[in-house]
């Protein structure tokens, strides 16, 4: 079944939008490897907090890139821009989805 990853977090302190989304296009590159990935959005809200939307094709996929994450040397930048407390990681199974015709 296919899973929707939410994944909700703070950037480190000091740290700009701009220095995040230079790391962000490492995890672009290393997400796009994984196996059973199938789409990512990235979103701001007004608070200045982040959601990171990604969708794999089962829970396996999900879980392997999520163990798999920490390890990747390409990524180690990723985690020192990230407020790693304030991450938040849900997995929910996708019932339905719509798409335009």
């Amino acid at each position: 079944m296919p899973i929707l990853e939410l994944v909700t977090f703070k950037l480190a302190k000091g740290v700009s939008n701009e220095e995040f989304l230079v790391e962000n296009e490492h995890l672009n590159s290393w997400v796009k490897s994984q196996p059973g990935f199938e789409y990512r959005a990235l979103a701001q809200a007004e608070d200045g907090s982040w959601t990171d939307t990604v969708f794999w094709q089962n829970m396996e996929n999900a879980s392997a890139a999520q163990q798999s994450f920490g390890e990747e040397p390409s990524l180690q930048g990723m985690m020192k821009v990230i407020d790693m407390e304030s991450v938040k990681v849900d997995h929910q199974q996708i019932h339905t989805m719509q798409a335009p015709a």
